[in-house]
């Protein structure tokens, strides 16, 4: 038998996930640009080739410039973080929209119950290393706490320092479906 904290704690556990199921998740009015951002291995493709050329083309005096999509970078999210199970989320849509960056999709923390999510970002140049601050994260109607918030940050800054390391990055431009990031390598 349950001692009486135990079952205090089920029940409240049970009724904040009974919350979530049923509350509204306030991410009706955050929808991707022209509704769903296809996923093609084309354009997941592309941004990888892109990347690449933009890495061979920067010097020490030359600066590169990498355009990315909405369709690029969902693409590739999904078929290198999703479709590998590295990342749990359902349908991802990443787009570029007003300086910030947007990822939406599903989660299944538990069962077969599934939660809207957001993830809100900005993005700047910080001593030549493009710098990710996530916003606000939410999970249905559940918005993590900052320490949560700062951790992610941390997460996805550590994993940018290891993309861009031989990049000293110059400019960056978050515009309406699209992000610029230019930059130079030092020591070519």
């Amino acid at each position: 038998m349950l001692n009486l904290p135990k079952r205090i704690l089920i029940i409240a556990g049970l009724l904040l996930l009974l919350n979530l199921a049923c509350g509204s998740s306030g991410l009706e009015e955050i929808k991707p640009p022209s509704g769903q951002i296809l996923v093609t291995d084309d354009a997941s493709d592309r941004l990888k080739e892109n990347f690449y050329q933009a890495l061979q083309e920067a010097t020490g005096r030359n600066e590169a410039q990498l355009r990315i999509t909405n369709e690029e970078i969902t693409s590739l999210f999904t078929k290198e973080l999703v479709d590998t199970g590295r990342v749990p989320l359902r349908n991802p849509q990443v787009w570029f929209t007003s300086g910030r960056i947007f990822i939406t999709g599903g989660i299944r923390p538990v069962g077969p119950v599934e939660f809207d999510s957001l993830i809100v970002a900005t993005a700047l140049v910080e001593n030549g290393r493009l710098v990710v601050d996530v916003e606000e994260a939410r999970m249905g109607t559940f918005t993590f706490p900052e320490a949560i918030l700062a951790s992610i940050t941390q997460t996805v800054n550590e994993a940018l320092v290891d993309v861009t390391l031989e990049i000293d990055v110059t400019r960056l431009e978050i515009l309406e479906g699209e992000m610029f990031v230019v930059g130079t390598r030092p020591g070519l």
